[in-house]
């Protein structure tokens, strides 16, 4: 399978059926009919069990621990200055360094196999080889109105999803739901417009029951609806577009949403955090140098967020 991300065209390949259709899913409206000269490949494979782990320990593990200090993902060193991503009971990828054919190569099982985990391994593995080629990702909901194109940062969990959707009732345009390609244009930070799932909970259709008409052929899985940028947007993304206001939010028990200006150098070490890979420090230079462009660019706030929905596409419009 073939897609073009941009100026760049990537080649997912699996033997496994489900594999490609969990991509064919993921990637919905940028697939392309016929392959192409790739620019960088990621080949997954599924097995019932991944291999045995390498018997030195990681050196670097993430922060988000479960219980027994165990990491989500944990990254080990591998020769010639491959590494070796470890997604915990979900899939081994060996992605290569910059000198090296920009080719990740990796394990899945199918404990795996679900939207959001699936999605996070396949950006994660891109993304050092994406990096090198000047895209950098960032965790966030993007989108673009009358020339205003905002970032909201944050967490699972910290209503940036149901804010950015609450936008787009509002003619704002899409460009991400959660995991969002940067790239400097002229001088510029870009965001630009990147697929991804959406994942819509029962408490943000209570909120926004705008939202049931747009989903009403999609059955829903565990109690939450799972559709694709595309399929949400009907394929009108935003154009690639500058940016000029980010927002970190924070859910609060007020009745109405308020703004407070955010310290650039809060705003930098906020973005560091849901942005940057701290193993790959081939490319955190040049990813920090980015950050650091975007902050002295885009005006920051904190987005205290109240019960009142409706207020928030005009107060986020005119900041």
């Amino acid at each position: 399978m073939n897609l073009t991300l941009h100026r760049l065209n990537i080649a997912l390949e699996s033997e496994h059926e489900k594999v490609c259709r969990l991509w064919q899913t993921l990637f919905q409206g940028w697939v392309l009919p016929t392959a192409v000269q790739s620019d960088l490949s990621l080949h997954l494979q599924f097995q019932a069990a991944l291999p045995p782990l390498p018997i030195e320990p990681p050196y670097f593990r993430d922060t988000h621990d479960l219980p027994g200090e165990v990491g989500i993902l944990s990254v080990y060193q591998q020769e010639a200055g491959y590494k070796l991503l470890h997604y915990l009971d979900g899939a081994l990828v060996s992605v290569p360094p910059a000198d090296a054919p920009p080719v990740a190569r990796g394990v899945v099982v199918e404990k795996a196999m679900q939207y959001g985990r699936f999605e996070d391994i396949t950006f994660t593995s891109l993304a050092p080889l994406l990096r090198q080629r000047g895209y950098y990702l960032v965790h966030a909901f993007a989108a673009s109105k009358d020339g205003q194109t905002l970032l909201i940062i944050g967490p699972s969990g910290s209503g940036k999803t149901t804010t950015g959707l609450s936008l787009l009732l509002h003619g704002w345009e899409l460009l991400a739901n959660d995991i969002l390609l940067l790239e400097e244009r002229n001088g510029r930070i870009y965001a630009l417009p990147t697929p991804g799932i959406v994942n819509i909970r029962p408490r943000t259709l209570e909120l926004l029951p705008a939202l049931q008409p747009r989903l009403a052929s999609i059955p829903p899985v565990f109690g939450q609806y799972n559709i694709t940028g595309e399929a949400l947007v009907n394929g009108r993304w935003s154009a690639p577009s500058p940016i000029t206001h980010l927002y970190f939010p924070y859910i609060e028990q007020r009745p109405q949403t308020t703004l407070h200006r955010r310290n650039r150098a809060v705003a930098l070490a906020s973005l560091m955090s849901e942005s940057m890979d701290r193993w790959d420090e081939e490319t955190m230079s040049d990813h920090l140098t980015i950050l650091q462009k975007l902050v002295r660019q885009a005006d920051a706030f904190e987005l205290h967020l109240g019960q009142e929905l409706e207020q928030i596409p005009a107060l986020l419009q005119y900041a």
